[in-house]
């Protein structure tokens, strides 16, 4: 049937009514879809999604009902669960990024740095599991944060991500960018002191990191 015929306006205009929201959910690192070995839910509905053509899950409307929290479960997959607002209105969608865990193989061209943080460096190795953190970069306007942050896994362990922007203009040294780490615990952030990351790879550290010694 013609894309243009009455009766095809008709079923658009019907589909368009059942909408009610949807979740584009990407790989931080790549941006690209991710819909196998996830599961998502919307709280507030009482179906699940399902996935259409272009990889968003779509919910349809259930009476008078709205969500009030879409969550992805990826404890099967190499990402963190992650959770959103559902789309605030006239919006119909809404992006979830999936932060890669420790285990995630990077694509080739990736940057990201592959780190273990610790409590201190005296005594007794304690993990700081689940402490947030995110690379930051340094250019003509000081210091930028990475769009995604992690989290430590019980060894302390984490695989932190870099993407750039195409307005981004991070200051390079040998094709090495300074870049740092900046941790969250508990409300508290602080911050590591600065070293070269070579752009287009995946870097590990040669020693562990310590809550103690970062910087207030």
């Amino acid at each position: 049937m013609p894309s243009g015929s009455p009766s095809a306006v008709r079923t658009e205009a019907a589909w368009a009514r059942q909408l009610l929201c949807a979740a584009e959910i990407v790989d931080a690192v790549t941006l690209q879809p991710v819909t196998d070995k996830i599961v998502v839910r919307a709280t507030g509905l009482s179906h699940a999604p399902f996935v259409n053509a272009s990889g968003f899950h779509v919910w349809l409307e259930e009476g008078g009902a709205k969500p009030t929290l879409i969550t992805v479960d990826a404890s099967q997959t190499e990402y963190s669960d992650a959770d959103s607002a559902p789309p605030a209105p006239p919006q119909k969608s809404v992006r979830i990024e999936l932060a890669p865990t420790y285990a995630y193989r990077f694509p080739p061209g990736a940057t990201a740095f592959r780190g273990r943080l610790l409590q201190s460096r005296y005594g007794t190795p304690k993990p700081l599991a689940g402490s947030t953190v995110r690379l930051q970069w340094s250019g003509d306007y000081g210091w930028t944060d990475a769009p995604t942050s992690v989290s430590c896994n019980a060894n302390g362990d984490f695989a932190a991500p870099l993407r750039f922007s195409s307005n981004d203009k991070p200051t390079l040294t040998d094709a090495k960018l300074t870049a740092r780490l900046r941790v969250t615990r508990g409300g508290v952030t602080r911050t590591s002191d600065e070293f070269a990351l070579a752009r287009g790879f995946v870097s590990a550290a040669a020693q562990s990191f310590f809550w103690d010694d970062l910087n207030p």
